[in-house]
């Protein structure tokens, strides 16, 4: 039975079945992706775009002064909210489908801001 020396092995003990798999905890219940209240309306993107323009004409009067005349300042109002309503629109398409804080809105809403506004110039 083998070589001189050989000292057979004793026969291995069976192997121990294992143990069931661990007691998870129970599923949770997520809300279905895209429910209503998961959504952001057009509410928080048009104020974070007005915040923007409040930047902006606090800006223009500091850098520039006060536009002169009333007509000035109408054209500087109208154009402000002209860019932030269509900032909000283009916000609101990014975040219309995620439940964001206010302050992340508004750091979304910036670059878009920001942008139509060196895009579109309006005189005076």
């Amino acid at each position: 039975m083998g070589a001189p020396g050989y000292v057979p092995h004793p026969e291995p003990a069976p192997h121990t079945p294992m143990p069931g798999p661990p007691p998870y905890p129970p599923a949770e219940k997520h809300p279905p992706v895209g429910a209503a209240g998961d959504r952001t309306g057009f509410g928080p993107p048009l104020a974070a775009s007005a915040v923007w323009a409040a930047v902006l004409v606090v800006l223009v009067v500091v850098v520039s002064g006060p536009p002169p005349g009333v007509g000035g300042i109408i054209r500087l109002l109208l154009s402000c909210a002209l860019i932030g309503l269509l900032a909000a629109t283009v916000t609101w398409v990014v975040v219309r489908r995620h439940a964001w804080p206010f302050w992340v809105v508004v750091l979304v809403a910036a670059p878009f801001f920001w942008l139509l506004r060196t895009v579109i110039q309006f005189p005076g």
